[in-house]
């Protein structure tokens, strides 16, 4: 006879509603459960980023796939013969064995970006959850910006737990980490910080910041997530883009975003690549990727590196372009304007999921984001460029964003003053 368990659940279930996020996140799931647009399910896209959800069909503004390769023939063909040559998975932790397609993409990911020697993670968030305890260790000092990425602040904390000294610094200013640096005694330094900041397109000051920790002589690590395959030469990144070279620094980038493959890359030396293998859990314990995804990789690689790029790049340059140019006619408040990333600001959260909503009802899907995502104050309509949008699309976005206006207050950059809500940096990544 099997016993009843759902006492026991039900009483998981009212502890973890006594978690203040957890409660905060229920209850707005309950008050704005018709408008908020989260936890959706997609039926259908195709090749004119659009999206299907419960029978709607929109212009997806919500994809990170900006260079559209999702959509490319000769990327979906190498995921296709990469499963009739490997199967669908490794069939083991990389610590154990990895397929040859693991090889080649690290190889072509070192050779496209001019460094030594590349590692694949699973993740992103996966790289930096087990890569920076692996790194700030007992008695080493690991400074963080307080904007960045929440997986940087996930991994360092547990890097915390083990005994490194975590300094939270705020604002991203190279003064500001200096006074920190200054202040504080470590064996060795690591300081992290993201490339693009992903709610509003922005990017810290990486060479200031760069400069300043190698002068105490720490590493700048960089989680440049949301500028791999965008900035830079041939899209090698928000920190090729700033620094010139990626010999002294670290590097995370992702493969799924602009690769629109699956997982993540370090850089680093020969001599490093085994040292991050064995200093990360994530590595050791965690399922790699795919092998036809590795394939795909190999493929992106040889994209980003041939002439073809710049013509893509050029497309969705031109559709940043069109965006944001638009905004600014309509005076709305924007955040961003040269990453496929681009913030309208709204202010209030309720109305930024009034307008969320309004705007999918219209058409066109774009991400609203409210708190703990942002400051409270700081609500955001985030729309994100893609290369394959249709030039219709995004002027029909702007036509929807003028007439809704109307019907939705939003606030007017010539209305806001310097040090409104409108330089405000905003914090937290999804």
């Amino acid at each position: 006879m099997e016993s009843d368990h759902s006492g026991s659940l039900d009483q998981l279930t009212q502890h973890l509603l006594h978690n203040p996020l957890i409660r905060f996140f229920h209850t707005m799931d309950r008050r704005y459960r018709d408008i908020h647009l989260k936890d959706l399910l997609a039926s259908a896209m195709d090749d004119q980023r659009r999206l299907t959800v419960q029978g709607t069909t929109v212009y997806n503004f919500g994809s990170d796939s900006f260079l559209g390769l999702d959509r490319d023939a000769r990327v979906q063909q190498a995921i296709i013969d990469g499963v009739t040559r490997w199967g669908t998975h490794n069939g083991a932790s990389r610590a154990f064995y990895s397929v040859q397609a693991n090889e080649e993409a690290e190889r072509k990911l070192a050779q496209w970006l001019g460094v030594e020697a590349t590692l694949i993670f699973p993740s992103v968030t996966l790289t930096n959850m087990g890569l920076l305890p692996g790194l700030a260790r007992r008695g080493d000092l690991l400074a963080v910006d307080r904007l960045a990425h929440n997986s940087l602040h996930e991994g360092a904390k547990i890097a915390h737990d083990n005994g490194a000294d975590l300094q939270v610094f705020h604002p991203c200013t190279p003064e500001v980490l200096q006074d920190l640096l200054h202040s504080r005694p470590y064996t060795q330094c690591l300081v992290a910080v993201d490339g693009v900041y992903s709610m509003q397109g922005t990017t810290p000051p990486l060479r200031e910041l760069d400069q300043v920790t190698r002068a105490h002589g720490g590493v700048l690590y960089i989680d440049d997530a949301h500028g791999t395959g965008i900035f830079g030469d041939h899209g090698r990144g928000t920190a090729m883009r700033e620094l010139g070279t990626l010999q002294d620094v670290i590097m995370v980038g992702s493969l799924s975003k602009a690769f629109s493959c699956l997982g993540a890359f370090v850089t680093c030396t020969e001599e490093l690549k085994p040292l991050f293998k064995m200093a990360s859990s994530t590595y050791v314990f965690g399922g790699p990727v795919p092998p036809p995804y590795l394939e795909a990789i190999c493929v992106v690689c040889d994209i980003l590196m041939s002439d073809e790029y710049e013509a893509i790049s050029a497309r969705l340059r031109e559709r940043i372009r069109l965006l944001v140019d638009g905004l600014h006619a309509l005076d709305l408040a924007v955040l961003g304007h040269d990453s496929p990333i681009v913030a309208v600001l709204v202010q209030d959260r309720t109305r930024a999921l009034q307008a969320g909503k309004w705007l999918f009802d219209h058409g066109f899907y774009v991400q609203s984001v409210a708190y703990p995502a942002v400051p409270v104050n700081a609500s955001v309509l985030r729309i994100q460029v893609n290369a394959n949008h249709p030039l219709q699309a995004v002027q029909g976005l702007l036509e929807a964003l003028g007439h809704m206006r109307k019907v939705i207050e939003l606030p007017k950059a010539s209305d806001l003053a310097e040090g409104d809500g409108f330089t405000v940096q905003l914090g937290e990544s999804l």
